[in-house]
C-alpha cells in the first residue's frame, strides 16, 4: 500500500497523533468533541476510511449527525445533510473481537480480557472528501 504524507496532530499538550494530511482537521474535530477515532485513511483503495475504536463514539457521531438533520430538515427535506451523506454514500463496517492484553509471563504473547470490542470503520469514495468536510463540519463546528 501507498505510503501517504503524514503530519502531526495535537490533540492536547501530552497527545499527539500522526495522521495522514488532508485528514488532520477531521480527526483533531473528532477528538475536540471527545469523538475518538482509532485509524483513518486519506486513500485507502480510493476510498476515504475512519475507524472508531469503540462502538459508543460511533454512535455519538450517528446522533449529532441526526440531531442536527432533525434541525435542518424537520419533517420536510429541504437540504443534505451529514446525515443524508451517511445514509447514502458511506459504507460501514463492524468488527469485533476480545480486548487482548501482553501476557505478563511471556512478552511475545497475549492474553485475552474477556471484554467485547466492537471498532466501527466507515468509507466513501475519495472524490466525495469535500463534500463530506463541508457537511461535517456544520455538524461539528470547530472551536
Amino acid at each position: 500500500m501507498e505510503e501517504h504524507e503524514q503530519v502531526e496532530v495535537k490533540i492536547d499538550d501530552d497527545f499527539i497523533i500522526m495522521v495522514d494530511n488532508g485528514m488532520e482537521d477531521i480527526v483533531k474535530n473528532f477528538f475536540l468533541w471527545e469523538i475518538e477515532t482509532c485509524n483513518s485513511c486519506i486513500d485507502y483503495r480510493g476510498s476515504v476510511w475512519i475507524e472508531f475504536c469503540d462502538f459508543e463514539d460511533w454512535k455519538k457521531f450517528l446522533q449529532l449527525a441526526l440531531r442536527n438533520n432533525i434541525e435542518i430538515n424537520g419533517a420536510d427535506h429541504k437540504q443534505d445533510t451529514l446525515w443524508d451523506f451517511l445514509q447514502e454514500k458511506v459504507k460501514v463496517k463492524l468488527v469485533f473481537d476480545e480486548e487482548l492484553m501482553e501476557d505478563p509471563n511471556n512478552e511475545d504473547e497475549v492474553l485475552g480480557t474477556g471484554v467485547l470490542v466492537i471498532c466501527v470503520g466507515l468509507t466513501f469514495p475519495k472524490e466525495l472528501l469535500d463534500e463530506f468536510k463541508k457537511l461535517f463540519f456544520e455538524v461539528l463546528k470547530p472551536e
